[in-house]
């Protein structure tokens, strides 16, 4: 799956540096490129690291202010059987090894011109880390199937089909967790961008009965 780097530095350090180039014409000096440069990158980093800081606490709507973006609906559920939720591959390792539970959770974030981004997050328990890593290893591939998102109506919007291409994931002890982020409605959405929206979602604790704000 598609792993993009640059995590929409490119998109919001544009609009500060725009922003900081109007300030200095205002006050009759010409601001210098490379500094304004550097000031907008250190500023998304910033927020980025916010970000991850407020998705690690599971506090999903500060998750999203930090990136300039709103959280909208969201829906979670349990279940036991975790190959009745996947597909391919990633179907048939789970039928040959059965998961302890899987969590899954849909929510939406909205950008300010409308945009409407999905992202999808699943929690895989086993009895092994082993067995965490060894599913991470499969659905990080391409082409090798998924778990299935929950149904769109639980956040309020049409079922999302998961492209792979704003994947993220990680092991957490004997817990396999995998993110993505897919567009729902046009906006402000660049690859880079929900690259680190996944990027972020990934670090979200295990959310059965934690995720509440």
């Amino acid at each position: 799956m598609a792993k993009g780097k640059g995590a929409g530095t490119i998109l919001l350090a544009g609009a500060l540096a725009l922003a900081m180039a109007s300030s200095s014409e205002d006050s009759g000096s010409a601001p210098d490129p490379g500094t304004s440069q550097q000031a907008a990158t250190n500023t998304y980093a910033a927020r980025l690291a916010a970000s991850q800081q407020a998705a690690r606490r599971g506090d999903i709507n500060a998750m999203a202010q930090q990136l300039g973006m709103t959280a909208g609906p969201r829906g979670q559920r349990h279940n036991v059987n975790c190959a009745a939720f996947s597909t391919g591959q990633v179907r048939q390792f789970l039928l040959a090894h059965p998961c302890r539970g899987m969590d899954r959770l849909l929510f939406t974030i909205r950008d300010a011109r409308g945009g409407t981004i999905a992202v999808a997050v699943a929690w895989v328990d086993f009895d092994k880390p082993a067995k965490a890593n060894q599913l991470r290893r499969i659905d990080d591939e391409p082409g090798t199937g998924q778990i299935n998102p929950l149904p769109g109506s639980t956040a309020g919007i049409p079922n999302v089909h998961l492209t792979g291409r704003h994947h993220r994931s990680r092991v957490v002890g004997a817990t396999y967790v995998s993110a993505d982020a897919e567009p729902v409605a046009a906006g402000q959405q660049t690859d880079a961008l929900l690259d680190d929206i996944a990027g972020v979602a990934v670090l979200l604790p295990h959310m059965y009965g934690q995720i509440g704000k």
